[in-house]
């Protein structure tokens, strides 16, 4: 083989790995459009975790976590709990809505509004996104409660 035949076939190898690289971007982003239901998101939301993930074709989110164990306020009232019962509900619930994108193995949040107002206006990355049938795995690399990364697991809503 000469060189420029290697050149060549270098080149053209180059623009497959490209091609295949932005065609596998825009499958993982195309194949993430839809909802989501919770499986597991490491120990903040335990035991018996419980959540929603939408994500719309035109790049909208919208995450719900929480406790499936959180206790019913003994008024019945949401506005009238217990001191006791708001600090509970923080610690075991979340909820933050915006904008996403994919890149690469990288989901980009930009949040619009959380119930934890330090994530309100805020860019986040989720690492690690992968998707395999009707799952979907992602790395938390920052909690909003402090820790260790944690691994969200979701599966397709049917």
């Amino acid at each position: 083989m000469n060189r420029r035949s290697a050149l060549n076939t270098l080149a053209m190898t180059a623009v497959a790995l490209a091609f295949t690289g932005s065609h596998a971007n825009a499958q993982l982003a195309k194949d993430i459009v839809g909802t989501w239901t919770l499986v597991s998101a490491g120990d903040a939301y335990e035991p018996n975790a419980k959540g929603s993930l939408i994500f719309e074709p035109n790049g909208r989110f919208s995450v719900i976590l929480m406790r499936g164990n959180l206790p019913k306020y003994a008024s019945s009232n949401r506005t009238r709990g217990t001191p006791a019962e708001y600090k509970t509900t923080v610690e075991g619930s979340l909820a933050y809505f915006g904008t996403y994108s994919v890149s690469g193995t990288d989901l980009n949040f930009h949040i619009e509004g959380s119930t934890f107002p330090n994530w309100t206006g805020s860019d986040q990355k989720r690492i690690n996104l992968a998707i395999t049938g009707d799952e979907l795995k992602y790395t938390q690399p920052n909690p909003s409660g402090g820790g260790a990364p944690a691994q969200l697991v979701w599966m397709r809503a049917k």
